[in-house]
């Protein structure tokens, strides 16, 4: 994990909304979008939604696995994280059990 990109995916009040959403278990972009919309958070076209995903599973915060009903979904990697501003280090804390 590079701290750049951490900070990046964590510096958008809508890739935060997606984290709480996907607190409840993995899910789809179509679902990820569904939610947001529900709270009235929601990005105009499901392609933002796309690329919000893309940017966390870049920042290595969520994975991609595919799940045989929804297809692609989206879930943490990590569920913790710890920055060490002072040395600009990540460490992960907590992974979640499966």
């Amino acid at each position: 994990m590079q701290i750049s990109k951490v900070i990046k995916a964590l510096n958008s009040d809508t890739r935060r909304k997606i984290l709480k959403i996907l607190s409840d278990g993995p899910k789809n972009t179509a679902e990820v979008y569904s939610e947001l919309s529900k709270i009235g958070a929601g990005p105009k076209y499901r392609e933002s939604v796309y690329r919000s995903l893309e940017i966390l599973v870049d920042s290595g915060l969520l994975q991609k696995i595919y799940h045989p009903d929804k297809g692609i979904c989206y879930d943490f990697s990590v569920v913790k994280i710890e920055i060490d501003l002072s040395s600009g280090t990540i460490s992960k804390t907590c992974l979640r059990s499966r």
